[in-house]
């Protein structure tokens, strides 16, 4: 009979192999397919102007808790369809003028955002 050394060794070897074999996804399903990934669409905003301007901090904070879990798998789909990459880049790839679209607004209504703790704000940018 193998001693029990051994036998907790290649436990402990066989529960690796599991986590690393998991950890690829190979079995969940969860490897990211970045073909599938969304294209930013530029076509127009992903709501209406109206509403943006009013919920434009919750549509932020859903992406910004989704990407931060499903990393490029996070896409929102648009009530006509078009389908968004939930990160900031797809923002400002209309509205990369942030003085005009972030900035002069916030000063005005008195609000210290906090995207730019984490990303690289595009005025900051040579």
């Amino acid at each position: 009979m193998p001693s029990k050394k051994i036998l907790i060794g290649a436990a402990a070897a066989l529960m690796l192999l599991a986590a690393a074999y998991l950890a690829t996804g190979a079995e969940t399903g969860l490897v990211s397919d970045p073909a599938s990934a969304a294209a930013p669409d530029t076509t127009g905003c992903i709501y209406p102007k109206e509403y943006m301007h009013s919920h434009h901090m919750q549509v932020l904070a859903d992406w910004k808790e989704h990407a931060a879990h499903e990393g490029p798998d996070a896409v929102m789909t648009a009530p006509d369809g078009r389908r968004f990459q939930k990160d900031l880049a797809t923002c400002l790839g209309c509205h990369s003028d942030n003085r005009q679209f972030c900035f002069s607004c916030h000063t005005y209504a008195n609000v210290k955002p906090n995207c730019w703790n984490c990303h690289i704000s595009p005025q900051d940018l040579p």
